[in-house]
């Protein structure tokens, strides 16, 4: 889609003879997609006998005047309006009401001879038959630092002539005087296929790039920018994967190098981000810079209590000039002005600082322990806003062993806060592992403990044993520097764990490090921690498949850990009990163990916690022969994980493959064990854990068994089979389908 202001600002050669000093309106683009829907819904406006004017709005780029030509040289348009009573006025350089009312008598051809310019073009629309002016680039005269009252009654006056129609294209929100019968458009950015027809339009040799729609996403589909990157692909023979990197680093500064908005991207939206209106705030462009911070976009609520306090009222301003939108209630800016507004030339470091304290304060203000009656609003909360508070707070700057400790600790909290949200909601490691680097030169043993503690949490909830073990002993060197007892209680645990999770790590040495924290318990009195290395050594012998003791020792955490109400160990305590019942074959018991443990998740909203017990519970059913309800349970699994971003836990997909083969459903079982391997195989997967490579030989046993049920497991997959089932359960799994 082209920009034709460049060759639209002086009108266009009149065609005709019977007005010939009238402007009329210029042909059509030749490459003009992804609007046919619109133009039909305004061609329907203008012919359909109810006078309405038409006004589109949206920031430069987004194919405002296109869409106006489109509409106006359709047949049914042309048809009903003849050619000089379709007029173009190019608003685009004029600046005033005086400039505005020059334009309109040059496109009306008027020749004034009152001394009244206005009164003469007034005259001239009332004698003529029904006609139609398309003021394109309204917004220049209507955002001019002074007389938008007179343009206002301009507008105003040319609408008491009742068979005159104005068809306006303003970078706007809104129309002007909005009490008019407007019929008004805010333009969006065209779609998925519609985009990729305008780039392939100008570059025909780019329909076999495979990075082509990554190229298109990340500049939002904005119809003059494919425009501009197709040209640019076309004139360099780089791929997309080449321009997204060059994107990357200089912005839209890729968009063409020419002098107008019609070659130009930063020229195109300079216009708006120079326009006088802007200019008259200059507290709108810190409020502009703000947004743009904010990927997500964010409800105006949360962005003037915590991102932008005290510059609400400047949103009118960005709205007025079309550089922010708004859909539903989500305040936005669109891709590639964002990109425009970041670039370290134009962007207020100042802005950028703020930005990071109050992602801080908000992370500060919505912290709470699990067990902690506002943990589930709390991180809703931060759930809402994960998006910008990480892209914020990975735009923190080199941190120095010389700044202030209050400022490093504000920062480093905010940091932890927020990886450990991701930790429990979507496994992510970006922001801890940007936390360490910032704060790689600072000396002090406790701050470097927690990130390195949070480090290798996260790292074991997602598999990677041998790195998170590393961090973990790394975590517990800086807690006994500090001779912190508390905290290396806490790393010892999980480290024991993560250790466990290792082939080359013993019952005995494991339990070694559980011991060590037990012994800082008793030097500490904490009750509490005493209790969690109960859980722990319960847990340990469950493992190592010594069930009685399993159970001996969690029931004496059990009730500790209800009575100084950590209830998030407490519903861990009872999960690990339903496995230990499971795996003695005590179903009823196991399955009563899984249901409290889901209730109290559910209670504490830990929607990870809720997800893996879902899995045990069908894992419980199936054993009873209720594949109906084991599939149940292992898809309510799969729809948690899928709220929280996450893909489907192996045990929820291979549970479903089990019960769907169980239920003769053999295709999709198929699906469900392939798509399992498939996760395992993908290029990012770390080298499986031993208790991974467990489940990819059941997984594989069980989809070579759904061609064959005669098929029996070899010594490796038998070994494999009893990590996941019981024994009782692996004869009925292996039982022929009746």
């Amino acid at each position: 889609m082209v920009d034709l202001k460049a060759i639209l600002t002086q009108g266009s050669p009149a065609h005709s003879t019977s007005s010939p000093t009238r402007a009329l309106i210029p042909a059509n683009t030749h490459v003009f997609h992804g609007r046919d829907t619109l133009v039909t819904e305004l061609v329907g406006v203008l012919v359909g006998g109810s006078r309405r004017h038409i006004c589109l709005l949206g920031p430069g780029g987004m194919g405002k005047t296109s869409t106006s030509l489109a509409v106006m040289n359709y047949p049914d348009v042309e048809a009903h309006f003849a050619e000089h009573l379709r007029v173009w006025v190019p608003c685009v350089k004029a600046p005033s009401t005086a400039l505005l009312i020059d334009t309109l008598c040059t496109s009306l051809g008027i020749s004034t001879k009152s001394g009244n310019p206005l009164s003469d073009i007034l005259s001239a629309l009332r004698t003529s038959p029904p006609i139609v002016l398309v003021l394109d680039n309204f917004e220049t005269p209507w955002s001019a630092a002074e007389g938008q009252s007179e343009v206002e009654q301009v507008i105003r006056d040319i609408n008491r002539i009742p068979h005159v129609t104005l068809f306006v294209t303003i970078r706007s929100s809104s129309p002007p005087c909005e009490e008019l019968p407007w019929h008004h458009v805010n333009l969006r950015a065209v779609d998925a296929t519609a985009a990729r027809n305008i780039y392939l339009s100008w570059h025909p040799k780019g329909n076999e790039d495979p990075e082509l729609p990554g190229l298109l996403e990340l500049i939002g589909h904005m119809p003059l920018a494919v425009t501009l990157m197709a040209k640019f692909a076309a004139s360099t023979g780089l791929s997309a994967e080449d321009i997204t990197e060059k994107y990357k680093i200089l912005g839209t500064a890729v968009m063409g190098h020419g002098s107008d908005a019609k070659t130009s991207m930063d020229i195109c939206i300079g216009l708006s981000v120079n326009s006088p209106r802007m200019a008259a705030h200059p507290e709108a462009f810190e409020l502009l810079c703000a947004i743009a911070m904010l990927p997500a976009g964010t409800s105006y609520k949360i962005l003037f209590e915590w991102w932008a306090r005290g510059l609400d009222g400047r949103l009118g301003v960005l709205k007025d000039t079309s550089l922010v939108e708004q859909n539903g209630s989500t305040i936005f800016v669109l891709p590639v002005i964002q990109r425009y507004i970041l670039h370290d030339s134009r962007f207020s470091k100042q802005v950028g600082t703020s930005m990071i304290e109050s992602a801080c304060r908000f992370l500060e203000a919505h912290a709470s322990d699990i067990n902690d009656k506002l943990y589930k609003s709390h991180s809703a909360a931060i759930s809402a806003e994960e998006g910008n508070l990480e892209a914020v707070l990975l735009t923190t700057p080199e941190i120095h062993a010389t700044q202030d400790v209050s400022s490093l600790h504000v920062i480093r909290d905010g940091f932890l806060l927020l990886a450990r949200h991701q930790r429990n909601h979507s496994a992510g490691v970006n922001i801890i592992e940007r936390a360490l680097h910032l704060m790689r030169h600072i000396d002090d043993n406790i701050l470097q403990g927690d990130l390195l503690f949070c480090y290798g949490e996260s790292l074991w909830w997602v598999n990677q044993y041998d790195k998170a073990r590393k961090e973990l002993k790394a975590a517990l060197d800086h807690f006994l520097s500090a001779s912190d007892r508390a905290r290396a209680v806490k790393c010892r645990l999980t480290l024991a764990f993560a250790m466990a999770g290792q082939a080359d790590e013993t019952f005995e040495r494991c339990q070694e490090i559980i011991m060590d924290a037990q012994a800082d318990c008793e030097a500490t009195g904490d009750e509490g921690l005493a209790a969690r290395c109960l859980l722990s050594l319960g847990t340990l012998h469950f493992r190592f498949r010594t069930y009685p003791t399993a159970l001996d020792l969690l029931a004496q955490a059990e009730p500790v850990l209800a009575r100084v109400k950590d209830w998030e160990y407490h519903a861990e305590c009872s999960s690990v009990s339903s496995w230990v019942h499971y795996h003695m074959g005590q179903y009823d018991l196991a399955y009563a163990c899984a249901a409290s443990a889901l209730e109290e998740f559910d209670r504490i909203g830990d929607a990870q916690g809720c997800a893996v017990l879902h899995t045990e519970i069908g894992r419980i059913l199936s054993a009873c022969r209720d594949f109906e309800g084991s599939l149940r349970s292992h898809l309510r699994s799969l729809e948690i994980r899928k709220s929280l971003g996450l893909p489907p836990l192996p045990d929820a997909l291979r549970g479903m493959g089990l019960a769907w083969a169980k239920l003769g459903k053999v295709d999709n079982a198929r699906q469900a064990f392939e798509e399992l391997l498939q996760w395992f195989a993908r290029p990012d997967a770390p080298a499986p854990s031993p208790v991974d490579q467990s489940e990819i030989v059941c997984t594989q046993l069980f989809l070579c068994r759904l061609e064959d049920l005669t098929l029996k497991p070899t010594q490796e997959e038998y070994h494999a089979l009893r990590i996941w089932y019981s024994d009782d359960h692996i004869e009925e799994i292996l039982a022929p389908v009746p």
